[in-house]
């Protein structure tokens, strides 16, 4: 028998309906998502109610480009089943990672039996609600939002906008308000025209101190150091001249490509708004709440978490060094100098030498 399930947004909240894309579960998958409250006992109506309302127990990923074709095989070439919606929340049932040979080491998401997607364009998310009735400093807090995406308000309930915040992007939260419900929201103000935005508050994670506390603070500072290979896309982190940490990462396209050479990360924020309005909608972008930034360049060439894609491992860029928001976060807090604890923008003279080396 045959399930047919789609996630819906629906006043900030994605819920589990009985409709389409058709991703048909095994009783296992079933199963699966019976163990995270998702079904209702009214078999065989199957009412799926507020899925999200909870966590989830099951891996999800949200489709970052509209029209993202889900395939019957792990592979290109095979027959298309169907497209995904821009911001959809889909089960990520399992992790399929391509050899070179294969099928140019991409990485798949199997979402149910006979239906794959390329992991490209899916950004891997959870789904935790939080729960906070710790006052916010005079100066502002540090959240991270911990929800797939969360709809934005110019007022508590009100004057809905065109934006949305994303898992693992990371914001200065001023304050806390309560609606004519009671329910608690938070202000966000933008950093750049000071405008207040506002959010339900369980979407938010205040960081603590231990949070974003250095990494090996008992290693030499001149032992630190990353190497960028552009031809590999590649970021390694040495202590020593010994690995501790690599990931993939994506750099500049080509018509914006990301400097080569020797720098340092002398300069940090753990947010910031990055865009480019020209006018031009073919290159112009507007990416709020961009999550662990380590300046590279007086011109504003970093690293730094990225949201809007997940295609590492390739050139996507418009010259930073971008990667997942957690490879960002740990960059941040592993290389010097340390960031104060609150501080919404660091500068030294020295921090952790940087090698990037040619791709091209």
């Amino acid at each position: 028998m045959a399930i047919l399930l789609v996630l819906r947004w629906n006043n900030g909240v994605y819920s589990l309906l009985m409709n389409s894309p058709k991703l048909r579960l095994t009783r296992r998958n079933f199963l699966k998502l019976c163990s995270v409250g998702v079904l209702s006992a009214a078999i065989p109506s199957f009412s799926f109610s507020k899925a999200l309302a909870y966590e989830s127990k099951i891996k999800l990923g949200r489709v970052a480009q509209e029209g993202w074709l889900v395939f019957a095989e792990p592979n290109q070439n095979a027959r298309r089943c169907y497209s995904l919606k821009f911001d959809q929340i889909i089960p990520i049932l399992e992790t399929i990672k391509q050899t070179e040979e294969a099928n140019q080491g991409e990485t798949w998401y199997r979402l149910a039996d006979g239906e794959y997607v390329r992991s490209a364009f899916i950004q891997v998310v959870e789904n935790r609600r939080n729960v906070s009735q710790e006052p916010i400093p005079a100066n502002g807090s540090l959240g991270e939002i911990t929800v797939p995406a969360i709809d934005v308000y110019l007022q508590p309930r009100l004057q809905k906008t065109r934006r949305r915040y994303y898992y693992g992007s990371t914001f200065w939260v001023k304050t806390r308000v309560m609606d004519e419900f009671g329910v608690p929201w938070y202000e966000l103000p933008d950093e750049i025209n000071g405008i207040p935005y506002f959010v339900r508050a369980y979407a938010v994670h205040l960081m603590k101190p231990e949070e974003i506390a250095p990494l090996s603070a008992e290693v030499p500072p001149e032992q630190k150091r990353i190497l960028v290979d552009l031809r590999v896309q590649r970021l390694i982190a040495l202590e020593a001249n010994r690995e501790v940490f690599s990931t993939l990462i994506s750099s500049g396209l080509p018509a914006t490509f990301t400097p080569t050479g020797t720098f340092m990360t002398n300069r940090k924020r753990p947010s910031r708004r990055m865009y480019l309005l020209s006018g031009n909608p073919k290159v112009d972008y507007d990416f709020p709440g961009v999550p662990w930034v380590s300046y590279l360049t007086l011109k504003g060439i970093a690293f730094h978490g990225s949201y809007w894609h997940a295609n590492w491992g390739n050139p996507m860029s418009h010259g930073c060094i971008e990667m997942t928001p957690e490879d960002a976060k740990w960059i941040y807090r592993w290389t010097t100098p340390v960031v104060p604890f609150g501080e919404p923008y660091h500068i030294e003279e020295t921090g952790t030498r940087v090698d990037v080396l040619s791709g091209y």
